[in-house]
Protein backbone atom coordinates (compact mmCIF):
# COMPACT_ATOMS: atom_id res chain seq x y z
CA UNK A 1 0.00 0.00 0.00
CA UNK A 2 0.74 3.22 -1.09
CA UNK A 3 2.34 6.37 1.63
CA UNK A 4 -0.85 7.98 0.16
CA UNK A 5 -3.16 5.51 0.25
CA UNK A 6 -1.90 5.05 4.41
CA UNK A 7 -2.75 8.48 4.42
CA UNK A 8 -5.77 8.51 2.88
CA UNK A 9 -7.40 5.51 4.88
CA UNK A 10 -5.97 7.19 8.12
CA UNK A 11 -7.69 10.92 7.00
CA UNK A 12 -11.07 9.11 6.45
CA UNK A 13 -10.58 6.76 9.67
CA UNK A 14 -9.39 9.91 11.72
CA UNK A 15 -12.78 12.29 9.89
CA UNK A 16 -15.24 9.15 10.93
CA UNK A 17 -14.11 9.21 14.39
CA UNK A 18 -14.29 13.21 15.13
CA UNK A 19 -17.50 12.65 13.75
CA UNK A 20 -18.73 9.97 15.85
CA UNK A 21 -17.84 12.24 18.84
CA UNK A 22 -19.61 15.22 17.41
CA UNK A 23 -22.96 13.53 17.06
CA UNK A 24 -22.52 11.91 20.48
CA UNK A 25 -22.06 15.39 21.71
CA UNK A 26 -24.88 16.79 19.64
CA UNK A 27 -27.12 14.18 21.04
CA UNK A 28 -26.03 14.52 24.85
CA UNK A 29 -26.23 18.36 24.86
CA UNK A 30 -30.37 17.92 26.24
CA UNK A 31 -28.63 16.10 29.06
CA UNK A 32 -26.52 18.89 30.16
CA UNK A 33 -28.63 21.75 29.02
CA UNK A 34 -31.37 22.06 32.04
CA UNK A 35 -34.74 23.33 31.43
CA UNK A 36 -35.40 25.45 34.08
CA UNK A 37 -36.70 28.47 32.19
CA UNK A 38 -40.17 26.30 31.93
CA UNK A 39 -39.53 25.50 35.55
CA UNK A 40 -42.47 28.20 37.28
CA UNK A 41 -44.53 27.46 34.05
CA UNK A 42 -44.96 23.50 34.45
CA UNK A 43 -45.42 23.71 38.49
CA UNK A 44 -48.12 26.15 38.58
CA UNK A 45 -49.99 23.59 35.18
CA UNK A 46 -49.56 20.87 37.92
CA UNK A 47 -50.66 22.40 40.92
CA UNK A 48 -53.87 23.17 39.06
CA UNK A 49 -54.38 19.96 37.90
CA UNK A 50 -53.96 18.19 41.43
CA UNK A 51 -55.40 21.00 43.42
CA UNK A 52 -51.83 20.97 45.44
CA UNK A 53 -48.42 23.21 45.32
CA UNK A 54 -46.15 21.99 43.51
CA UNK A 55 -41.93 22.49 43.60
CA UNK A 56 -39.45 21.14 41.54
CA UNK A 57 -35.68 21.52 41.79
CA UNK A 58 -34.81 20.82 37.81
CA UNK A 59 -36.11 19.70 34.43
CA UNK A 60 -34.75 17.97 31.43
CA UNK A 61 -35.25 16.78 28.34
CA UNK A 62 -33.33 13.49 26.95
CA UNK A 63 -33.07 12.27 23.68
CA UNK A 64 -31.75 8.56 24.08
CA UNK A 65 -32.75 5.84 24.48
CA UNK A 66 -36.54 7.55 23.71
CA UNK A 67 -37.29 10.98 23.73
CA UNK A 68 -38.72 11.98 27.55
CA UNK A 69 -38.75 14.87 29.83
CA UNK A 70 -37.38 14.34 33.52
CA UNK A 71 -38.16 16.10 36.31
CA UNK A 72 -36.09 16.44 39.70
CA UNK A 73 -36.35 16.77 42.85
CA UNK A 74 -40.34 16.91 43.02
CA UNK A 75 -42.40 17.89 46.47
CA UNK A 76 -46.08 18.00 46.57
CA UNK A 77 -48.89 19.22 48.51
CA UNK A 78 -47.96 21.44 51.87
CA UNK A 79 -45.37 20.53 53.97
CA UNK A 80 -44.34 18.34 51.06
CA UNK A 81 -46.01 14.62 52.44
CA UNK A 82 -45.14 13.74 48.84
CA UNK A 83 -41.98 14.01 47.19
CA UNK A 84 -39.90 12.10 44.21
CA UNK A 85 -36.40 12.44 43.99
CA UNK A 86 -36.85 11.85 40.24
CA UNK A 87 -39.95 11.36 37.98
CA UNK A 88 -39.58 10.73 33.92
CA UNK A 89 -42.88 10.74 31.41
CA UNK A 90 -42.35 9.10 28.05
CA UNK A 91 -44.63 9.97 25.27
CA UNK A 92 -45.95 8.71 22.02
CA UNK A 93 -44.33 11.18 20.15
CA UNK A 94 -47.18 10.92 17.19
CA UNK A 95 -49.62 11.69 19.83
CA UNK A 96 -48.14 15.16 20.47
CA UNK A 97 -49.59 16.31 17.51
CA UNK A 98 -53.60 15.24 18.05
CA UNK A 99 -55.74 16.08 21.00
CA UNK A 100 -55.85 13.05 22.80
CA UNK A 101 -52.29 12.40 24.32
CA UNK A 102 -51.04 9.30 25.09
CA UNK A 103 -48.40 8.81 27.86
CA UNK A 104 -46.28 5.27 27.23
CA UNK A 105 -44.46 5.27 30.34
CA UNK A 106 -44.42 6.85 34.31
CA UNK A 107 -41.22 5.99 36.34
CA UNK A 108 -40.15 7.69 39.38
CA UNK A 109 -37.36 6.54 41.81
CA UNK A 110 -37.28 7.75 45.30
CA UNK A 111 -40.97 8.10 45.99
CA UNK A 112 -41.69 9.37 49.79
CA UNK A 113 -45.40 8.87 51.01
CA UNK A 114 -46.76 10.19 54.07
CA UNK A 115 -50.09 9.89 55.56
CA UNK A 116 -51.30 13.53 55.11
CA UNK A 117 -50.72 12.22 50.92
CA UNK A 118 -53.87 10.42 50.52
CA UNK A 119 -55.79 13.31 52.13
CA UNK A 120 -54.75 15.31 49.45
CA UNK A 121 -56.43 12.75 46.67
CA UNK A 122 -60.17 14.45 48.20
CA UNK A 123 -58.97 17.63 46.94
CA UNK A 124 -58.14 16.49 43.28
CA UNK A 125 -60.07 17.94 40.74
CA UNK A 126 -62.53 15.48 39.19
CA UNK A 127 -61.97 16.59 35.14
CA UNK A 128 -58.90 18.13 33.66
CA UNK A 129 -59.42 21.76 33.55
CA UNK A 130 -58.01 22.42 30.06
CA UNK A 131 -60.12 19.57 28.77
CA UNK A 132 -57.64 17.72 27.19
CA UNK A 133 -57.48 14.06 26.84
CA UNK A 134 -54.67 12.14 28.33
CA UNK A 135 -54.28 8.39 28.64
CA UNK A 136 -51.47 6.52 30.70
CA UNK A 137 -50.60 3.08 29.26
CA UNK A 138 -47.59 2.10 32.21
CA UNK A 139 -46.52 3.40 35.60
CA UNK A 140 -43.13 2.38 37.32
CA UNK A 141 -42.07 3.21 41.00
CA UNK A 142 -38.88 2.33 42.38
CA UNK A 143 -37.84 2.71 46.00
CA UNK A 144 -41.26 3.71 47.29
CA UNK A 145 -41.80 4.16 51.06
CA UNK A 146 -45.10 4.45 52.64
CA UNK A 147 -45.31 5.77 56.14
CA UNK A 148 -48.89 5.46 57.86
CA UNK A 149 -50.41 5.67 61.35
CA UNK A 150 -51.00 2.36 61.12
CA UNK A 151 -48.65 0.80 58.36
CA UNK A 152 -44.73 0.55 58.36
CA UNK A 153 -44.08 -0.70 55.05
CA UNK A 154 -40.49 -1.35 54.21
CA UNK A 155 -39.25 0.16 50.30
CA UNK A 156 -41.15 -1.59 47.50
CA UNK A 157 -40.89 -1.14 43.47
CA UNK A 158 -44.95 -1.08 41.74
CA UNK A 159 -45.28 -1.49 38.11
CA UNK A 160 -48.97 -1.11 36.81
CA UNK A 161 -50.31 -1.26 33.18
CA UNK A 162 -53.31 0.78 33.01
CA UNK A 163 -56.78 0.60 30.73
CA UNK A 164 -59.43 3.14 30.06
CA UNK A 165 -60.08 5.44 33.00
CA UNK A 166 -56.84 4.38 34.53
CA UNK A 167 -58.33 1.37 35.70
CA UNK A 168 -55.20 -1.15 36.26
CA UNK A 169 -54.99 -3.95 34.32
CA UNK A 170 -52.04 -5.88 35.59
CA UNK A 171 -49.50 -4.89 38.74
CA UNK A 172 -46.51 -6.41 40.04
CA UNK A 173 -45.52 -5.53 43.73
CA UNK A 174 -42.19 -6.23 44.91
CA UNK A 175 -40.33 -5.11 48.17
CA UNK A 176 -36.90 -3.94 47.63
CA UNK A 177 -35.44 -7.06 49.82
CA UNK A 178 -37.65 -9.53 47.78
CA UNK A 179 -39.40 -10.58 50.68
CA UNK A 180 -42.81 -10.04 49.13
CA UNK A 181 -44.38 -10.32 45.70
CA UNK A 182 -47.87 -9.55 44.96
CA UNK A 183 -49.29 -9.95 41.39
CA UNK A 184 -52.53 -8.09 39.64
CA UNK A 185 -54.00 -9.82 36.41
CA UNK A 186 -57.73 -9.01 35.11
CA UNK A 187 -60.53 -11.28 34.95
CA UNK A 188 -63.36 -11.47 32.35
CA UNK A 189 -65.56 -10.12 34.68
CA UNK A 190 -64.41 -7.18 34.83
CA UNK A 191 -62.23 -8.89 38.57
CA UNK A 192 -58.61 -8.91 39.27
CA UNK A 193 -56.51 -12.53 40.36
CA UNK A 194 -54.66 -11.43 43.17
CA UNK A 195 -51.82 -13.40 44.36
CA UNK A 196 -49.03 -13.36 46.97
CA UNK A 197 -45.91 -14.42 48.28
CA UNK A 198 -43.80 -14.14 50.90
CA UNK A 199 -40.68 -15.73 52.35
CA UNK A 200 -38.88 -13.94 55.43
CA UNK A 201 -41.76 -11.36 55.81
CA UNK A 202 -43.48 -8.90 58.50
CA UNK A 203 -46.40 -7.80 58.12
CA UNK A 204 -46.47 -4.03 57.97
CA UNK A 205 -48.85 -3.31 60.69
CA UNK A 206 -48.03 -1.57 63.52
CA UNK A 207 -50.22 -3.08 65.60
CA UNK A 208 -49.13 -6.52 64.76
CA UNK A 209 -46.02 -7.11 62.66
CA UNK A 210 -45.89 -10.12 62.85
CA UNK A 211 -43.12 -12.47 61.33
CA UNK A 212 -43.99 -15.07 58.44
CA UNK A 213 -41.67 -17.75 57.51
CA UNK A 214 -43.51 -17.81 54.54
CA UNK A 215 -46.87 -16.75 53.17
CA UNK A 216 -49.43 -17.58 50.34
CA UNK A 217 -52.40 -15.99 49.25
CA UNK A 218 -55.01 -16.02 46.67
CA UNK A 219 -58.35 -14.15 45.86
CA UNK A 220 -59.64 -11.36 43.44
CA UNK A 221 -59.99 -7.38 43.97
CA UNK A 222 -63.29 -5.97 42.61
CA UNK A 223 -64.19 -2.52 42.69
CA UNK A 224 -63.35 -1.79 46.61
CA UNK A 225 -63.09 -4.80 47.50
CA UNK A 226 -60.32 -7.38 48.48
CA UNK A 227 -60.95 -11.02 48.98
CA UNK A 228 -58.03 -13.70 50.18
CA UNK A 229 -60.31 -17.05 50.86
CA UNK A 230 -57.21 -18.80 51.00
CA UNK A 231 -53.93 -17.88 52.99
CA UNK A 232 -51.42 -20.55 54.10
CA UNK A 233 -48.07 -19.76 55.91
CA UNK A 234 -45.94 -20.58 58.29
CA UNK A 235 -45.01 -18.28 61.80
CA UNK A 236 -43.05 -19.09 64.73
CA UNK A 237 -42.53 -22.34 64.40
CA UNK A 238 -46.42 -23.08 63.37
CA UNK A 239 -48.85 -23.22 60.44
CA UNK A 240 -50.92 -20.94 59.42
CA UNK A 241 -55.03 -21.57 57.46
CA UNK A 242 -57.24 -18.87 57.20
CA UNK A 243 -59.11 -16.46 54.88
CA UNK A 244 -59.50 -12.03 54.76
CA UNK A 245 -61.29 -9.60 52.97
CA UNK A 246 -61.09 -5.84 53.45
CA UNK A 247 -63.55 -3.40 51.44
CA UNK A 248 -63.36 0.15 51.67
CA UNK A 249 -66.03 0.76 48.90
CA UNK A 250 -68.30 2.23 51.58
CA UNK A 251 -66.11 3.38 54.67
CA UNK A 252 -63.56 0.43 55.76
CA UNK A 253 -64.33 -3.18 56.89
CA UNK A 254 -62.40 -6.14 56.98
CA UNK A 255 -62.64 -9.52 58.17
CA UNK A 256 -61.67 -13.36 57.93
CA UNK A 257 -60.45 -16.41 60.38
CA UNK A 258 -57.55 -17.84 61.31
CA UNK A 259 -56.57 -21.68 62.40
CA UNK A 260 -53.02 -21.54 63.91
CA UNK A 261 -50.90 -24.82 65.09
CA UNK A 262 -48.01 -25.20 67.55
CA UNK A 263 -46.90 -21.29 66.98
CA UNK A 264 -44.56 -20.58 69.94
CA UNK A 265 -45.63 -17.93 72.01
CA UNK A 266 -42.43 -16.42 73.20
CA UNK A 267 -41.41 -14.67 69.83
CA UNK A 268 -44.82 -13.96 69.17
CA UNK A 269 -45.40 -11.69 72.12
CA UNK A 270 -42.20 -10.50 71.96
CA UNK A 271 -43.10 -9.07 68.30
CA UNK A 272 -46.16 -7.81 69.58
CA UNK A 273 -44.08 -5.99 72.10
CA UNK A 274 -45.96 -8.00 75.10
CA UNK A 275 -44.09 -9.49 78.01
CA UNK A 276 -43.16 -12.95 77.58
CA UNK A 277 -45.52 -14.08 80.77
CA UNK A 278 -46.53 -17.15 78.80
CA UNK A 279 -44.31 -19.78 76.74
CA UNK A 280 -45.38 -22.87 74.82
CA UNK A 281 -47.16 -23.46 71.75
CA UNK A 282 -50.06 -21.68 70.65
CA UNK A 283 -53.33 -23.60 68.62
CA UNK A 284 -55.91 -21.48 68.20
CA UNK A 285 -59.24 -20.95 65.69
CA UNK A 286 -60.31 -17.23 65.72
CA UNK A 287 -62.67 -15.07 63.44
CA UNK A 288 -61.96 -11.36 63.43
CA UNK A 289 -63.71 -8.58 62.26
CA UNK A 290 -63.57 -4.64 62.39
CA UNK A 291 -65.36 -1.65 60.76
CA UNK A 292 -64.35 2.35 60.94
CA UNK A 293 -64.91 5.39 59.20
CA UNK A 294 -61.15 5.62 58.04
CA UNK A 295 -58.20 2.47 58.25
CA UNK A 296 -56.47 4.42 60.63
CA UNK A 297 -59.21 3.50 63.34
CA UNK A 298 -59.58 -0.12 61.87
CA UNK A 299 -57.24 -1.19 64.99
CA UNK A 300 -59.19 0.30 67.67
CA UNK A 301 -62.39 -1.13 66.34
CA UNK A 302 -61.08 -4.87 65.78
CA UNK A 303 -62.97 -7.99 67.41
CA UNK A 304 -61.82 -10.94 67.60
CA UNK A 305 -63.11 -14.27 69.05
CA UNK A 306 -61.30 -17.25 69.54
CA UNK A 307 -60.84 -21.02 71.06
CA UNK A 308 -57.15 -21.06 72.09
CA UNK A 309 -54.81 -23.99 73.80
CA UNK A 310 -51.67 -23.65 74.44
CA UNK A 311 -49.56 -26.72 75.21
CA UNK A 312 -45.98 -27.92 77.60
CA UNK A 313 -45.69 -24.40 78.76
CA UNK A 314 -45.65 -21.89 81.68
CA UNK A 315 -46.44 -18.90 83.09
CA UNK A 316 -43.21 -16.74 84.19
CA UNK A 317 -43.32 -14.55 87.16
CA UNK A 318 -45.79 -16.62 89.36
CA UNK A 319 -45.52 -19.96 91.35
CA UNK A 320 -49.12 -20.59 91.75
CA UNK A 321 -48.32 -23.92 93.58
CA UNK A 322 -47.12 -21.76 96.50
CA UNK A 323 -50.29 -20.21 96.73
CA UNK A 324 -51.59 -23.26 99.79
CA UNK A 325 -48.97 -22.25 101.16
CA UNK A 326 -48.45 -18.73 102.01
CA UNK A 327 -50.74 -17.62 105.09
CA UNK A 328 -53.16 -14.97 104.35
CA UNK A 329 -51.98 -15.04 100.59
CA UNK A 330 -48.86 -13.07 100.77
CA UNK A 331 -47.83 -14.23 97.59
CA UNK A 332 -44.65 -13.32 96.43
CA UNK A 333 -43.36 -12.66 92.78
CA UNK A 334 -41.08 -14.88 91.18
CA UNK A 335 -40.48 -18.02 89.69
CA UNK A 336 -43.57 -19.90 87.09
CA UNK A 337 -46.34 -22.27 86.94
CA UNK A 338 -45.46 -25.14 84.59
CA UNK A 339 -48.67 -26.42 83.03
CA UNK A 340 -49.37 -29.49 80.40
CA UNK A 341 -51.86 -27.85 78.92
CA UNK A 342 -54.00 -24.51 79.47
CA UNK A 343 -57.54 -23.66 77.66
CA UNK A 344 -59.42 -20.31 77.48
CA UNK A 345 -62.05 -18.40 75.05
CA UNK A 346 -60.56 -15.28 74.13
CA UNK A 347 -62.21 -12.02 73.06
CA UNK A 348 -60.66 -9.57 71.85
CA UNK A 349 -62.35 -5.84 71.98
CA UNK A 350 -60.00 -3.45 70.54
CA UNK A 351 -57.62 -3.08 72.87
CA UNK A 352 -59.35 -5.07 75.37
CA UNK A 353 -58.76 -8.80 76.23
CA UNK A 354 -60.77 -10.95 78.10
CA UNK A 355 -60.18 -14.43 78.86
CA UNK A 356 -62.76 -16.62 80.30
CA UNK A 357 -63.12 -20.66 80.89
CA UNK A 358 -59.33 -20.54 81.67
CA UNK A 359 -58.20 -24.31 82.60
CA UNK A 360 -54.67 -25.01 82.92
CA UNK A 361 -53.60 -28.40 84.35
CA UNK A 362 -50.50 -30.31 85.51
CA UNK A 363 -49.76 -33.12 87.35
CA UNK A 364 -49.21 -30.85 90.51
CA UNK A 365 -51.70 -28.06 89.61
CA UNK A 366 -55.22 -27.51 88.38
CA UNK A 367 -56.24 -23.66 87.66
CA UNK A 368 -59.69 -22.40 86.36
CA UNK A 369 -61.26 -19.07 86.08
CA UNK A 370 -61.25 -15.64 84.08
CA UNK A 371 -59.19 -13.26 83.52
CA UNK A 372 -59.21 -9.49 81.79
CA UNK A 373 -55.99 -7.15 80.77
CA UNK A 374 -57.91 -3.82 79.95
CA UNK A 375 -56.72 -1.21 77.21
CA UNK A 376 -54.17 0.49 79.50
CA UNK A 377 -53.12 -3.10 80.27
CA UNK A 378 -54.22 -3.24 83.87
CA UNK A 379 -54.70 -7.08 84.71
CA UNK A 380 -58.10 -8.34 86.70
CA UNK A 381 -59.36 -11.73 87.42
CA UNK A 382 -60.10 -14.07 89.20
CA UNK A 383 -58.43 -18.08 89.50
CA UNK A 384 -59.62 -21.26 91.77
CA UNK A 385 -56.20 -22.93 91.65
CA UNK A 386 -55.74 -26.75 93.22
CA UNK A 387 -52.57 -27.86 93.97
CA UNK A 388 -51.38 -31.39 94.92
CA UNK A 389 -51.22 -32.66 98.36
CA UNK A 390 -51.71 -35.89 100.42
CA UNK A 391 -54.60 -37.43 100.04
CA UNK A 392 -55.80 -35.38 97.00
CA UNK A 393 -55.51 -31.38 95.89
CA UNK A 394 -56.17 -28.59 98.20
CA UNK A 395 -57.87 -25.57 96.32
CA UNK A 396 -57.32 -21.45 96.83
CA UNK A 397 -59.24 -19.04 95.28
CA UNK A 398 -56.51 -16.08 93.62
CA UNK A 399 -57.42 -12.41 92.49
CA UNK A 400 -55.56 -10.88 89.85
CA UNK A 401 -53.86 -7.50 89.91
CA UNK A 402 -51.52 -5.59 88.77
CA UNK A 403 -50.88 -5.26 84.92
CA UNK A 404 -49.83 -7.51 82.42
CA UNK A 405 -45.90 -6.49 82.52
CA UNK A 406 -46.13 -6.49 86.47
CA UNK A 407 -48.84 -8.73 87.83
CA UNK A 408 -49.65 -9.32 91.17
CA UNK A 409 -51.51 -12.42 92.62
CA UNK A 410 -53.22 -12.48 96.10
CA UNK A 411 -56.21 -14.33 97.73
CA UNK A 412 -59.46 -13.18 97.01
CA UNK A 413 -61.45 -11.61 100.25
CA UNK A 414 -63.60 -14.27 101.16
CA UNK A 415 -60.41 -16.53 101.24
CA UNK A 416 -58.53 -14.31 103.31
CA UNK A 417 -62.02 -14.54 105.72
CA UNK A 418 -61.75 -18.39 105.38
CA UNK A 419 -58.29 -18.30 106.16
CA UNK A 420 -58.35 -16.52 109.51
CA UNK A 421 -61.02 -18.53 110.76
CA UNK A 422 -59.20 -21.70 109.70
CA UNK A 423 -55.92 -20.53 111.48
CA UNK A 424 -58.25 -20.06 114.95
CA UNK A 425 -59.60 -23.07 114.42
CA UNK A 426 -56.89 -25.49 113.81
CA UNK A 427 -53.59 -23.73 113.00
CA UNK A 428 -51.36 -24.32 110.50
CA UNK A 429 -53.58 -27.36 108.38
CA UNK A 430 -56.76 -24.78 109.39
CA UNK A 431 -55.12 -21.98 107.30
CA UNK A 432 -55.35 -24.16 104.04
CA UNK A 433 -58.53 -25.61 104.78
CA UNK A 434 -60.18 -22.65 105.36
CA UNK A 435 -58.66 -20.51 102.20
CA UNK A 436 -60.37 -23.27 100.31
CA UNK A 437 -64.07 -23.13 102.25
CA UNK A 438 -63.61 -19.05 102.11
CA UNK A 439 -64.01 -19.62 97.86
CA UNK A 440 -67.84 -20.03 98.96
CA UNK A 441 -67.42 -16.30 99.44
CA UNK A 442 -66.48 -15.33 95.61
CA UNK A 443 -67.75 -16.64 92.18
CA UNK A 444 -64.33 -18.86 90.80
CA UNK A 445 -65.55 -21.69 89.20
CA UNK A 446 -62.84 -24.29 89.01
CA UNK A 447 -61.72 -26.18 86.35
CA UNK A 448 -63.44 -29.33 85.19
Amino acid sequence: MSAFSRFTRGKWSWLAAVGSVLVAVALAVPYAVPLDDYIPEVMDVAAQRIGQPVTLQGMRLHILPTPRVALYGIKVGRGAPLTIDELRVVPELLSLFGEHKVIRLVSADGVRVRQAALAMLNGMPKSNPAGAQVSVRRIDLRNVSFDYRILNVPPFDLSVDLGPDYAPRRALLRTVDDALEARLAPEGDGSARVTLGARGWRLPLRVAPLSFESLEASGTLRGGRLALPKVTGRLYGGKLAGSFFMDWSKGWRLGGRADVTRVQLVPLLKDLGKPARLSGRLNARAVFSARAGAAARLGDALVLDSAAAVQGGAWHGIDLARAAEMPLGNLAEGGETPFETLRAIVALRGKALRLDDICARSPDLVAGGHAEVAADEALSGLLDVSVARTGGFVGVPLALGGTLSDPSVGLTTGAKIGAVIGTLVLPGVGTTIGATAGAKFDSVSACK
